[in-house]
Formats: structure tokens, C-alpha cells, sequence
């Protein structure tokens, strides 16, 4: 009984902790803030429809969504390798050898969790809300291995602002917290599986009821679930002991479904980047927050203008009923009976009333718009691709690009840190968790796969240092690499087999099977003496096809590589 009220007691703390941040949020206004930028990004932009706004036209010209998508393709436009290096270790030594296995395992790790959509999904919710929050965890239910069997492998996915609490909201760095909580919502069912297998009591587990804390949520898409009385939301909380090791615990309905457990690693494995930093704010600042005014201008400009457009094309009708006495429809040609039309004022009883005018200034101040905020933003029509690039090179390309893309400098050496500390996160992982030998696969430095055991453990105490190396993946760098190489080639400074080899591989995806076609044929022509006779001046090729048969067989076989000879060995003298 006391460690069930103990278990209560540990639970009602972490629901207040929970409802204490969540209160801050209120209090801030963001839930309601990112809910906002959400819809507008989505491009629900208008609001909702009156009586008296009904006919009023919507237009939307959604310039969030693009100047978004551009600078989170931007920031990811670049290649990303992790590379581990031991400090003070011999090129031949363990330490050296564990630095390079973790190095080639980073880029085995990234393709398994998927990491190039997790950094998408990421930047695009703190583009779009202010923070990027990646979290990573060890999950159970994946196993593999024929030979050596294994049982579980990281795992990763996004945290929305809206299911982050921190400790303490002003303080930017994530390892610096007090402690971190996450929620999620999750079938009553799942949760009470998870109860039990982590010993909970069964009349406890009873306790475990659906709520409808779908408000707390924000966005629109998630306050309403299919099945109203059927989810539960779990809080995950991880905390630093005195010793620094990260422990974390799991609660649900005001009891603890999953005890608390030393992860026995030493760093949070939470990952947060400010797309835009402010001041005291682990929550930063988003793009669509300054964006939302100039959206709206120029939707209600365009708006106007279409709406003029229609009141000029279909003008409102201004009838006399007295002495219109028919219902007037659109219809072209249609007759209209007028009584009374002796009286002299037929022109009276029916005609169109004439709309406003809209400022000639309003299209202009539209371009306007569009311009200047896409030059604030740092996507203007360079960055974008929308020059005329007909006459441009891909160097000319490439320069202007890169010229544009000033402004997210910053957000890029942010991200390029944040994938820092992602890899410090995983070591954390393979020095406790990858305790048994697995065989993974890996890559050399040519790119081919290879198979190798691989324990992390076995360097769980080998002092590394991590940093990220940047290389050029966009279609203008590849356009400019092959620029090069055709320069190269054109000026006989490489030969065929360098250009085939150097090309990247999406741009002439065969390159290899090429390669070693080429190779087979001049290995052939090596082989084959007549290919020297056909390297003469015509006078001696017809000098040599004059002489005898015999003659020419001799010259052949003069010319045929010989084998080899394999040098005698000496009989080494015995060791005295």
C-alpha cells in the first residue's frame, strides 16, 4: 500500500509539473499563436464566413507556404556527415579504430531512422511555430540479425512545441534543464498493455480512463479524434540525477505506467534548435509570425480587386416595382415587360447601378507586397529559381544562390549544430545500448557497403570529439561539378576513365558499369599484338603486311606481352 501511494504521490507531481508549463503556454498566448500560424500556413487564411461576408470573394495566395518551403529546402540543401575523431590516438590504435566505426555507423544510423525526414518535418514545424525538436529513444520491438541476433535499435521522431515542457522556458540549452517533459495522446488500451507489463497492479490499471484534453492540443486537426472515449494522453518525463545520468518516467489517468528507469546515458536525447532566436525563449521565434500581416494585405487587395471585377461584369439591378413587375433573371437577350411605359420615364424603371472604381494603385501595391516581402524574407526570385536562367550558366547559378541565401546563414550554422548534437546523442545510445556484437552494414570511402561487427560499447570510454562536415547536394552543384569535369575533359587534362569516374552518380547513374566496360576493352587491346601494328606509319604497316607470312608471325609474337618472371629466392641465412 505505501508504494502504491508513493507511486500516487510521484504521479500527482508530474501532472503538476505538466500543468504547471501548460499554464505558462496560456498565459503566453502560444497555443493560440501556433494554432494561428498553422492554419494560415495550410492556407485556411479567411475568416469564417458571415451572413454579410458571404459573397465576399476569398482569394488566397498562399507566399507563407512558398517562402517556407523554400528555406527549409535551403537549410537542408547541403550533405551532412557526422565524423567522430579520438582525441590523442595513433592512427593504428583501438581508439582509432572505434572513431572510425562510429564515423561510417552515424551514416547507417541516419538512413535507418530516417533522418533527412525527421529534419524536414522538424524545420518545417519551426519555420512554421519557432522550435525544432527532435527526440530519439530506444525501441524494443525492432530485432534482426541471423548470425548474431539483436534486440532493439534507435529510433526517432518529431516533438510539436505544443507536447514540449520544459522546466524552465527561458533557459535555451535542452541539457541545461531541470527536467523535460513530453505528451502524447495513446489508446487506453495500448497504455494499460503498458502498465502491465511494467508490473502495475490490475486494480490500478482500472484507473486508466479516456479524457478529452484535446483542447490542450492547439491546432484544429488534433482537438477533434475519431473516437472521443478511446485516448489517453501520457506525460514522459526525464530528469538529470546528482550523479548526471538521465532517468525517465511515464504517467497517465494520475498513476505511473512505466517506473522510473536510469536510461544510463548521460545527455538528455532531446535535440532543440530556435529557428529564429529571442531572447530568454527556448521556443524562439517562427518566419510566419512577421508574415501574417503582409498575407493578409495581400489577400484582401486581391480580394477587392476581384470583387470589383465582378460588380462591373454583373451589376446590381436598381427596379422600379411599380412598373417591373416580372422576375429579372441573367438570361442574355431576356425581354422586360414594363407597364406604364407611356408615362416617359421608362429609363427609370430599371437599370444597373454603377460599383465603386479600385484605385489603379491597388495591383501595383500587390506587386509590392509580394516583392518586398519576399526580399525581407530572403526568398526573392533568385533564391527561388524564378530568374530567366536561359542565359545563365550553372556557375552563374550557383553564385546568385548563394548570394540570396545570406540571410539563412544563420539558420543554417543552427541546424548544422543541432545534427551535432544529434550525433553526441546517438554515441549516447551505442556506448549503453549497443552492448552486445551485432553485424551492421556500413560504407568505405568509396561508397560501397560492407559488413562488420560492430559493439559500442566496446568504446563506451574513449574520448571522442564530433564534428559535421558539409558537402554540396543541390541540382546547381551538380551542374557545376560537371561543368568542370567537361573542362577538364574538353583540355585533355583527364582521360575518359577519370571523367566517368568523378561524375556524380545521379547525373550519369551507369557511370560504373561504363567504367568497367572501358577497362575491358582496352584490357582486350592490350592484349591483342595487332593493335600495335595499327599505332604504325602507313609505310611500315605496308612494309609489314609485304613480308613473308612467316616474318609477320615472328613480329606478332615479339609483340605478344610476355609473363613475368617470378625472381629466384635466396636462402635467407639462419638467425644466430
Amino acid at each position: 500500500m505505501a508504494k502504491e501511494e508513493a507511486m500516487l504521490s510521484q504521479a500527482g507531481k508530474i501532472e503538476q509539473e505538466y500543468k504547471e508549463g501548460l499554464n505558462y503556454k496560456n498565459q503566453m498566448g502560444l497555443l493560440k499563436q501556433w494554432a494561428e500560424y498553422e492554419r494560415m500556413k495550410a492556407g485556411d487564411q479567411w475568416p469564417k464566413v458571415t451572413e454579410k461576408t458571404k459573397n465576399l470573394p476569398r482569394p488566397v495566395f498562399n507566399i507563407i507556404k512558398q517562402i517556407i518551403n523554400h528555406k527549409v529546402a535551403s537549410v537542408m540543401n547541403e550533405n551532412i556527415k557526422m565524423v567522430f575523431s579520438a582525441n590523442d590516438a595513433e592512427e593504428d590504435s583501438p581508439e582509432f579504430e572505434g572513431a572510425d566505426k562510429y564515423t561510417r555507423y552515424a551514416d547507417t544510423t541516419w538512413e535507418k531512422v530516417k533522418q533527412d525526414q525527421l529534419n524536414e518535418e522538424a524545420l518545417e514545424s519551426g519555420a512554421t511555430t519557432g522550435p525544432c525538436i527532435w527526440h530519439y529513444y530506444w525501441d524494443t520491438s525492432k530485432q534482426g540479425g541471423n548470425q548474431l541476433k539483436y534486440i532493439g535499435e534507435i529510433a526517432g521522431e518529431v516533438i510539436d512545441p505544443v507536447n514540449y515542457f520544459p522546466g524552465n522556458p527561458q533557459e535555451t540549452n535542452v541539457q541545461k534543464q531541470p527536467y523535460n517533459i513530453i505528451t502524447y495522446r495513446d489508446l487506453v488500451d495500448n497504455v494499460k498493455d503498458m502498465a502491465v507489463n511494467n508490473g502495475v497492479t490490475s486494480e490500478m490499471v482500472t484507473w486508466i480512463k479516456p479524457d478529452s484534453e484535446t483542447e490542450d492540443q492547439a491546432y484544429d486537426m488534433a482537438k477533434k479524434e475519431l473516437v472521443d472515449d478511446k485516448k489517453v494522453t501520457v506525460i514522459v518525463k526525464y530528469r538529470k540525477d546528482n550523479k548526471g545520468f538521465i532517468w525517465f518516467k511515464k504517467v497517465a489517468s494520475g498513476i505511473v505506467v512505466a517506473p522510473d528507469t536510469n536510461t544510463r546515458m548521460s545527455r538528455y536525447p532531446l535535440v532543440i534548435m530556435q529557428w529564429e532566436r529571442r531572447k530568454r525563449s527556448v521556443f524562439g521565434v517562427s518566419d510566419v509570425e512577421g508574415l501574417i500581416p503582409n498575407q493578409k494585405a495581400i489577400n484582401f487587395l486581391m480580394a477587392m480587386q476581384l470583387l470589383s471585377v465582378q460588380l462591373t461584369g454583373w451589376p446590381k439591378l436598381i427596379i422600379d416595382p411599380a412598373m417591373v413587375q416580372q422576375k429579372v433573371t441573367n438570361t442574355p437577350g431576356e425581354v422586360i415587360n414594363v407597364v406604364g411605359g407611356s408615362s416617359g420615364n421608362i429609363g427609370n424603371s430599371i437599370q444597373y447601378m454603377n460599383p465603386g472604381h479600385v484605385s489603379n494603385n491597388a495591383s501595383n501595391l500587390v506587386s509590392d507586397f509580394l516583392s518586398y516581402t519576399k526580399e525581407v524574407a530572403g526568398a526573392n526570385e533568385n533564391a527561388l529559381g524564378e530568374q530567366n536562367a536561359g542565359q545563365l550558366n550553372a556557375t552563374a547559378i550557383m553564385l546568385l544562390q548563394k548570394a540570396s541565401g545570406v540571410p539563412l546563414e544563420s539558420i543554417k550554422r543552427r541546424f548544422y549544430q543541432a545534427m551535432e548534437d544529434v550525433g553526441l546523442v546517438w554515441s549516447e545510445f551505442w556506448k549503453v545500448n549497443y552492448n552486445t556484437e551485432r553485424m551492421v552494414t556500413m560504407k568505405d570511402d568509396d561508397g560501397e557497403e560492407y559488413t562488420d561487427t560492430f559493439t559500442g560499447s566496446d568504446y563506451a570510454n574513449v574520448d571522442m570529439a564530433l564534428k559535421i562536415d558539409i558537402g554540396p547536394s543541390s541540382s546547381y552543384s551538380e551542374s557545376l561539378m560537371m561543368t568542370s569535369l567537361d573542362k577538364l575533359f574538353d583540355g585533355q587534362h583527364i582521360t575518359l576513365e577519370d571523367y566517368l569516374q568523378f561524375a556524380p552518380k545521379n547525373v550519369i547513374p551507369f557511370s560504373d558499369r561504363l567504367l568497367k566496360k572501358l577497362q575491358e576493352r582496352q584490357q582486350q587491346m592490350a592484349n591483342d599484338p595487332r593493335n600495335a601494328i595499327a599505332q604504325l606509319t602507313p609505310e611500315e604497316q605496308q612494309a609489314f603486311y609485304n613480308a613473308p607470312p612467316e616474318v609477320q608471325q615472328r613480329i606478332l609474337s615479339q609483340l605478344q606481352p610476355q609473363p613475368m618472371e617470378q625472381p629466384m629466392t635466396q636462402p635467407q641465412a639462419p638467425v644466430m
